[in-house]
């Protein structure tokens, strides 16, 4: 008789086994931040890895918020999820980056991920400015409580920043993969047997017209040519405010650029030297991809980010991830209807 109830409870802890949660933490997270701050954590992992981004705003005042990527991992042995704010895609206030140790339970059938900071922590936080404690005195430790419940498998919103953080590491979403449905492919047309019909000898064969193969929705990267259109009065009318400089030492780089907001209807032209190579583009999450090559008969190379509006929310923003070989660069660019903003690459082959 013991024997048997030896193996109806193990069977028993098998069976519970099976249904605990996989701790695949993927998806949309919101909750508290402190007392008086709304988070919220849209997340993909891949293995142990971690890529996403935070949205937080507080509460009385939802003017004040900010958006800042961030990577980390979850520890599957001590059911803890780190991450660490790496620069902010938007911030409206005097928000300041952070590094999260967050634990994962499920408390009655709700996945939560929380953080009570303990002494060490507040030290930390506070003595962040002075590089105490912290290997980066911008990523902060926090100091506030965190508690915060899945409200979805899905990420609220898949940033191409999210992709390029997994991609750098050469993994497969297979998380989210399995998270977002794909839209189905074009199902093949079914066989159908052909019958033939004997048809009056005198009459003349049918005209049949076919439609032409669809088009594939496909944006081609922006490629400078000889004869792009010179630069505009309007664009001459503003003033070019020089925001980020950088030297590059091959010729062809990449440009991909993104509204880094809210998207809330930005759009621009953009300018190469003078020459325009995007005409009244709107920012989204989805990159305005340019592939460009250098004039090697000079060294300094202006691209212009002229704001056709503004939006919802002043001024246009954008944010600019450039490739020029092996090295890749996160630039920020914020233009208005009285100056344009100006990225100056310094041209300087190896």
């Amino acid at each position: 008789m013991r024997t048997v109830k030896r193996h109806i409870i193990f069977l028993a802890l098998v069976l519970i086994g099976f249904n605990l949660p996989a701790q695949n933490i993927t998806g949309t997270w919101e909750g508290d931040l402190g007392g008086d701050q709304f988070l919220r954590l849209n997340i993909i992992q891949t293995g142990d890895k971690i890529c996403g981004y935070t949205y937080d705003h507080v509460k009385a005042d939802r003017r004040s918020f900010c958006k800042a990527f961030f990577e980390g991992y979850f520890d599957k042995k001590k059911m803890k999820l780190v991450i660490t704010g790496k620069f902010f895609i938007h911030n409206s206030g005097s928000h300041t980056l952070m590094k999260m140790n967050l634990n994962y339970k499920v408390f009655r059938g709700e996945e939560i991920l929380e953080e009570k900071p303990g002494a060490a922590s507040i030290l930390s936080s506070l003595f962040a400015p002075f590089n105490i404690f912290e290997d980066d005195p911008e990523a902060r430790a926090s100091s506030q409580y965190v508690y915060i419940k899945k409200v979805s498998d899905k990420p609220y919103e898949i940033h191409e920043l999210m992709k390029d953080c997994i991609a750098r590491d050469k993994k497969i979403f297979d998380t989210i993969a399995k998270k977002v449905p794909k839209k189905p492919k074009d199902s093949l047309p079914p066989v159908v047997k052909n019958i033939p019909v004997e048809k009056p000898k005198d009459s003349l064969p049918a005209t049949v017209k076919t439609d032409p193969p669809p088009k594939k929705d496909i944006i081609p990267p922006v490629v400078i040519k000889k004869d792009s259109m010179v630069i505009s009065k309007t664009l001459d009318q503003r003033k070019n405010k020089e925001q980020s400089r950088i030297t590059v030492g091959v010729k062809t780089i990449n440009l991909k650029v993104y509204d880094n907001a809210i998207i809330d209807g930005d759009t621009v032209s953009i300018y190469y030297n003078g020459k325009l190579l995007v005409n009244k583009k709107l920012l989204t999450v989805n990159a305005i991809n340019i592939d460009l090559e250098l004039d090697e008969n000079q060294t300094r190379h202006e691209i212009i980010l002229f704001a056709e509006n503004l939006g919802s929310i002043p001024p246009n923003t954008a944010l600019i991830v450039i490739t020029a070989g092996e090295k890749r660069y996160e630039l920020f660019a914020s233009a208005s209807l009285e100056e344009n903003a100006v990225l100056v690459f310094d041209y300087r082959p190896r």
